[in-house]
């Protein structure tokens, strides 16, 4: 983990405010998240929460006990469409960072929910360098494996089922 200084965290904050304006799309009336991948300084994928081709009239989450069966879900998580939109697109994820963000008016923040052990997977697995996250007035930098290590940590202590 690193806190990013200067010139690094001044990229951070112009990426995440960039996410925040992504996740605008959400229509997900439990959370509203935003991200983008960003290799050689360029963005190749950007994503949002929110259904495919459902809708959330009865949110499943709101019927299900806290973290048991969640990916009930119809959401796709805003980590996984930013990835798939990177290869829509014909881009290689492999060294790219993704940032990653909950929004609400123009706050940027992260939750303990932003280390998903399923996102992290398919992070890990596609080649993604690093995961930044902004958490209380900082911008942090995750190398993914360490990424990983957290969220299935959070999801072991949690006792999460899948």
């Amino acid at each position: 983990m690193e806190i990013l200084e200067s010139k690094e965290r001044e990229s951070a904050k112009k990426y995440l405010e960039k996410a925040a304006g992504i996740s605008g799309k959400v229509i997900c009336p439990v959370r509203r998240i935003g991200a983008v991948l960003v290799k050689d300084g360029k963005v190749i994928g950007e994503g949002y929460n929110g259904p495919l081709q459902h809708s959330c009239e009865t949110c499943l989450l709101d019927m299900l006990e806290k973290g048991v069966k969640t990916e009930l879900c119809f959401a796709m998580h805003a980590e996984e469409r930013a990835l798939v939109d990177t290869l829509e697109k014909g881009h290689d994820p492999k060294g790219a960072t993704l940032y990653s963000t909950y929004a609400k008016g123009d706050k940027l923040y992260s939750t303990e929910d932003s280390f998903c052990a399923h996102c992290s997977r398919i992070l890990m697995e596609s080649g993604i360098s690093e995961v930044v996250l902004p958490q209380e007035n900082k911008f942090i930098s995750y190398p993914i494996q360490e990424f990983y290590d957290l969220s299935f940590d959070k999801f072991v202590k949690e006792k999460y089922l899948m």
